[in-house]
C-alpha cells in the first residue's frame, strides 16, 4: 500500500508539472507576440536617439517586409472620378473622396510659393524615416523636416549641391546624406545633426576631367549600400566610382547624350539610355525599350535590378508599351505593370515613377497628370502604388493629386516619391478647385499600413 501511495503521489506531481509548464509556455508565447505587436512602432516614437538604432531597424524591416496594400483594392479598373474637396490646412488631413485614403498637407509656403519633392527618383526620407527633405523653390533652399510629424526643423542652407535633385540620403545611416558640391566638384558626406562635411573624393581630380562634372541628366540614387555613384565629364565620358575599393570605371557607352550612367540598387549594374552595363563598363543588355523616358531605378520583389519607365511606343522586339513598364537590367526583357494589354488606357502624360522603397523592394509609386487633367478618366490626375514581381503584378490606386501644371509648369508637377518602407507617398500639388494655382504645397498619402 505504501508503494502504491508513493506511485500515485509521483504521478500527480509529474502531471502537475507538465500542466504548469505547458501553461507557462503558452503564456510566454502569447505575451511575446503581444509585446511585438504593441511595442514595435512606439519604440521608435519613445526613443529620442532614433539614429543610433538605424542598423537594427533596417535589418528588422528588411527581414519582414510590410504589407503595404492592407485594405486597398488590387487592379481596380472601375471609374473613380475626382471630386471637389477643400485643400487641407497645414498639417491637417482630408480623406480622398474617391479612394478613401488619408492625405496630409505638410508644407505652408503661402500664396505664390512652391514647396515640393526634389524629384521622384530621389528619396525624400532618411533611412529610418525620422527626417525628410523638401525643396523650397521660392527661396532656393532645401528644407529639413521631421519625418514623422512633418514639423519644420531648419533650412539646409549650408549645403550646395550641383543640382537641386542631388541630395542623397545614406541607405543605412539616418544622420548622413551625400551631395556633389557645385563649386568644387567634391563629393561630400554630410552629417545632418552637426553640419560636419567630409570630402570623400574630388571627381574632377579623380578623372582628370578638364570640363564640367555632372551627375545628371535623369539623376538617380546611389547604389542601395551607398557605395557606388555614376557621373559624367562634359558630354564625352561617363564613369562609375566605388568608394569601398576606390575603383573608377569608364563605361563603354556609344553616345553619352548629356546623361550620366546611373548605378542600379545592387551596385553591380548600370543604366544608360536604353541599355545596362556591368561593373567593368561593358554592355550587359539592350533593353526592349523604345527610347529613354521618365524612369526610376529600383528592384522587383525578387531582387532583380530594374528600370521602371513609362513607354509611349513598343520596344524593338515588340510589346513593352504602357504607363509603367519594368525592364529587367539583367536580361533587357520587360514586364507590363500598367498597360493597354492589362485594361488601362494609352499612357498618360506627365508620368513620374518612384522605385526607391529600399526597405520593401518591389513596391513602387507613380503620379500621372494626364491629357484631360480633370481626373474623370482612369488614371487621369491619379497616384498609384504597385508591387511588381515576375508573374504577379498588383496595382493600387491611392488618390488624386490635383496638380494640373497650368500656373506653375514644371514646378506644378506632383513628382510622387515613395517612402523607404513603401507606406507613404509624398507629392506636390497646386490643388485644383477653389485653391487652384495659388501655391504648390507638399502632401503625403498615409497608407493604411503606415504606423506613425
Amino acid at each position: 500500500m505504501k508503494k502504491l501511495k508513493t506511485y500515485l503521489f509521483l504521478l500527480f506531481t509529474i502531471g502537475f508539472c507538465v500542466i504548469s509548464c505547458t501553461n507557462d509556455n503558452l503564456s510566454l508565447i502569447t505575451n511575446d507576440d503581444s509585446e511585438e505587436q504593441e511595442t514595435e512602432t512606439p519604440t521608435e516614437e519613445e526613443n529620442p536617439e532614433e539614429e543610433e538604432d538605424t542598423d537594427e531597424n533596417t535589418e528588422e524591416e528588411n527581414e519582414t517586409p510590410i504589407d503595404v496594400a492592407t485594405e486597398l483594392i488590387a487592379n481596380d479598373l472601375e471609374p473613380h472620378p475626382m471630386q471637389d474637396v477643400a485643400k487641407p490646412e497645414y498639417l491637417k488631413t482630408i480623406v480622398d473622396p474617391s479612394f478613401g485614403t488619408i492625405i496630409r498637407r505638410i508644407s505652408n509656403g503661402g500664396n505664390g510659393s512652391v514647396i515640393k519633392p526634389m524629384y521622384s527618383t530621389i528619396q525624400a526620407w532618411n533611412a529610418d524615416e525620422s527626417r525628410m527633405i523638401l525643396y523650397d523653390q521660392t527661396n532656393g533652399v532645401h528644407q529639413l523636416l521631421d519625418g514623422k510629424t512633418y514639423a519644420f526643423i531648419r533650412n539646409l542652407d549650408d549645403v550646395r549641391p550641383d543640382d537641386l535633385e542631388q541630395l542623397f540620403w545614406d541607405f543605412n545611416e539616418a544622420d548622413i546624406l551625400y551631395y556633389l558640391d557645385k563649386s568644387t566638384d567634391d563629393f561630400i558626406k554630410y552629417t545632418v545633426s552637426s553640419g560636419n562635411k567630409e570630402i570623400m573624393v574630388n571627381l574632377k581630380e579623380l578623372t582628370g576631367c578638364n570640363g564640367s562634372i555632372s551627375m545628371g541628366n535623369d539623376v538617380q540614387m546611389m547604389s542601395w549600400d551607398s557605395d557606388v555613384i555614376g557621373f559624367r565629364c562634359n558630354n564625352d565620358q561617363t564613369y562609375s566610382y566605388r568608394f569601398s575599393t576606390k575603383k573608377l570605371t569608364l563605361l563603354k557607352v556609344g553616345d553619352v547624350n548629356y546623361t550620366a550612367a546611373m548605378p542600379a540598387p545592387s551596385g553591380n549594374l548600370f543604366y544608360h539610355n536604353v541599355s545596362s552595363y556591368d561593373t567593368d563598363g561593358n554592355l550587359k543588355a539592350r533593353l526592349n525599350k523604345n527610347k529613354p523616358e521618365h524612369s526610376c531605378l529600383g528592384q522587383m520583389a525578387n531582387g532583380s535590378d530594374t528600370d521602371f519607365s513609362v513607354s509611349f511606343g513598343e520596344g524593338p522586339r515588340g510589346g513593352c508599351l504602357g504607363n509603367i513598364i519594368a525592364y529587367d537590367l539583367n536580361t533587357g526583357d520587360c514586364i507590363p505593370v500598367i498597360s493597354e494589354d492589362l485594361g488601362y488606357d494609352y499612357p498618360k502624360s506627365g508620368t513620374h515613377i518612384s522605385a526607391v522603397a529600399h526597405k520593401n523592394p518591389g513596391w513602387i509609386a507613380a503620379s500621372m497628370v494626364g491629357f484631360e487633367r480633370d481626373g474623370q478618366k482612369l488614371l487621369d490626375q491619379e497616384l498609384v502604388i504597385a508591387r511588381v514581381e515576375p508573374g504577379n503584378v498588383e496595382v493600387y490606386r491611392i488618390g488624386h493629386h490635383r496638380a494640373d501644371e497650368d500656373e506653375f509648369d514644371y514646378w506644378g508637377e506632383p513628382h510622387a516619391v515613395i517612402s523607404p518602407t513603401g507606406t507613404r507617398v509624398l507629392f506636390g500639388s497646386d490643388w485644383s478647385g477653389s485653391e487652384d494655382g495659388k501655391s504648390v504645397e507638399s502632401y503625403v498619402v498615409e497608407l493604411p499600413s503606415y504606423q506613425p
